[in-house]
This record gives C-alpha cells, structure tokens and sequence, in this order.
C-alpha cells in the first residue's frame, strides 16, 4: 500500500514545488533580460556601423555652386575638407552660372549636392528631376528688385502695361514680375517680356533697348552701380527670395550623415560671412569681378543662414508652383512637400 500525506506533509510538498517554479521564474525572467541587452547592444553596434558605412561609403562628394552665395564660401574656405578628410571623403567642386543648370547636372547624376533659388527647383520637380529639399536660408526679398533709369517716366508698377520688360524665363525675377503685374491690376499680356539672363538683361538695359529689367544680387547690386536707376520696386510683398540646399534622392537616402556635414558647415560659414563681411567681400570679387564696394554692400546685408527645410517654405514653394501652372508655364501640376526630404524635418542634431 501506499503511503497517504497527511496534510501538512502535503502542505510542504506544495510549497517546494512552488518555489522550484519561482526560481526558474525568476531565472528565465535573468536570462531574458540579458539576451535583451545583448541584443539590444548587437542593434546599437550594427546602427553605428550603418553610420560609419554611410559616411565611409561614399569616397568623393560632388556639389555644384554658383559664383556666389554659401556654397562659393563654403569652397574657398576648405572647412568643408577639413572635416571630410579624416572620414576619407574628398570634395569635387563644379562652378555652374545659375541654379537651373545645377538641377540639370542633378538629373544627369553628375553632382550630389546643389544651392539654388526659388523657381529652379519648381520646374526641376515638374520636369522630372530626382532630387529633394534638405535646407533654407532665411528670406532676402530685399535681395531682388524690379530697376528702371532714374528719369524713366515709370514710377508705379501699373506703369509698366505696355513696357518692354526684361527678366530670366523660369526664375525668381520672373516669379516677381508675375506678382507685380497681378499686384497692379495687371497681367504678363499688358507687357512686353523679354527673356534674358541677368548680365544679358543688364546689356539690353544700358542700351535702352527695355524700359526695366528685373534681377537679383549680386547683378542688381552691379547695374545700380554702374549708372543711375531707381527701384522701383523690391521683393518685399512679392516674393521671399530665398535659397534651398538639394541633393539627388538616391543620395540622400544613403548618405544622411554627410549630408548633415555639408549643412552644418554652411551653417559655420554663413556665420563666419556675416562676422567677416570685408573678407567675404574680397572672395566675391575674385568670383566674380565686382566691385570691391559693391561686393562689401552685399556680404554686409545678406544673412547665409542654412537650416532645417521650414514649413513655411514649402508652402510658399507650393504657392509659387500654383501661379506658373495656373499660366500655362509649368507642364504638370506639382507638390512640393513630396520631395522634402523627411530628415530634414527637424533639428539637424536628430540625425539618426
């Protein structure tokens, strides 16, 4: 026969089997804890080593400037450099005369990174071309400007039905002449427009060939020094006039941390700009053969402040794209916060 627990015996079996399954409860549970930070600290190694691979993977870096503005800075500077070369990334520097061409060379995967103003990148999207928003400056509406000789017997933006008026197709001063005319009452079919790139435009002016022309600095700095205009009007009201930082989308996506480089130096080199205006004046003339006062007026009131894509600027980005496709001039409707680039949405310390 067997032999029957009586109830206390039975009371402490249980108990034994109770705390045999507590510890190895209690063991499991310190087991897990520690294949989860083990594993957790496997994760956190392999992201550092994605960062690493995303800096270390790329060997050059290809941006393209125009003759003035950060990016022109940013290169005579070499700061750039300095802080690539230990991560073994090079710098390759491709001078184009203004932002449609950089968006081009974009498209044709010839460069990573460009600088440019607001119209370019609005047909760049319509026309197709793989790239993203990844920074702003600040606004300069002071920075372009509608011209006319001082004598000229135009003196209010409805003046100017009838005028031949000269400005570059597809550019910020087209934008501004648009915006004037609707301002005034008035649309492109009361004027006479006559497309020209700025130092083109600046010629036909001199030689009284149009009645205004339409521009931004450093020309319209250039052509107020070189004879006697008035302003008739600037960007204030009309446009922000300011300038946005692109790169490819197939870059963007694998190279976040350079990137983040570039930008963080447009940054310094915008502040050293403003605390050096003397000096940033002399680059600007090497650039491009201005005058020496000219170029000083313009380094000491232009602000060259890279920062996070603001979400003001992509509306007004998109308010820009709606006036060309309302007339006809941009081939398909677009949107602008499609081609944000998501991590530039923030601080650009929030790089991960």
């Amino acid at each position: 026969m067997r032999k029957r627990l009586n109830f206390r015996q039975w009371l402490m079996t249980k108990q034994q089997i109770l705390f045999i399954f507590s510890l190895l409860f209690l063991l499991s549970l310190c087991f897990s804890l520690v294949l989860g930070c083990w594993s957790s600290e496997r994760v956190n190694n392999s992201n550092n080593q994605l960062k690493i691979a995303d800096i270390t993977a790329t060997k050059v870096v290809r941006i393209g400037h125009q003759p003035h503005g950060t990016m022109l800075y940013l290169k005579v500077r070499g700061n750039l450099e300095k802080r690539l070369s230990p991560l073994g990334i090079s710098v390759e520097w491709t001078q184009f005369t203004a932002g449609p061409p950089i968006l081009a060379a974009m498209g044709e995967g010839k460069i990573d990174i460009g600088y440019g103003g607001v119209v370019p990148p609005i047909f760049a999207q319509a026309n197709g071309v793989p790239f993203v928003y990844v920074a702003n400056d600040s606004p300069s509406p002071e920075s372009v400007g509608i011209l006319v000789r001082e004598d000229s017997p135009i003196r209010t933006l409805a003046d100017l039905k009838g005028k031949k008026i000269t400005a570059t197709k597809s550019s910020v001063a087209h934008y501004m002449l648009i915006q004037a005319l609707i301002k005034a009452g008035l649309t492109l079919k009361d004027v006479s427009f006559i497309d020209l790139p700025p130092p083109e435009g600046q010629v036909a002016f001199k030689q009284g060939k149009v009645d205004a022309w339409i521009g931004w600095h450093p020309f319209l700095a250039e052509l107020q020094e070189s004879m006697p205009v008035r302003v008739l009007a600037d960007g204030e009201g009309l446009t922000s006039n300011r300038n946005f930082y692109f790169a490819t989308r197939d870059f963007a996506n694998n190279h976040a941390n350079t990137i983040k480089i570039i930008i963080e130096e447009s940054q310094n080199v915008g502040t050293w700009v403003t605390e050096h205006p003397q000096e940033s004046a002399k680059i600007l003339t090497n650039s491009m053969k201005l005058n020496l006062t000219t170029a000083f007026t313009l380094t000491k009131n232009r602000l060259y402040e890279a920062q996070p894509i603001q979400d003001r600027a992509v509306e007004e980005q998109q308010r820009v794209a709606e006036t060309f496709y309302r007339l006809g001039l941009l081939p398909k409707r677009i949107w602008v916060e499609d081609i944000v680039w998501k991590r530039a949405l923030g601080k650009w310390g929030s790089f991960q």
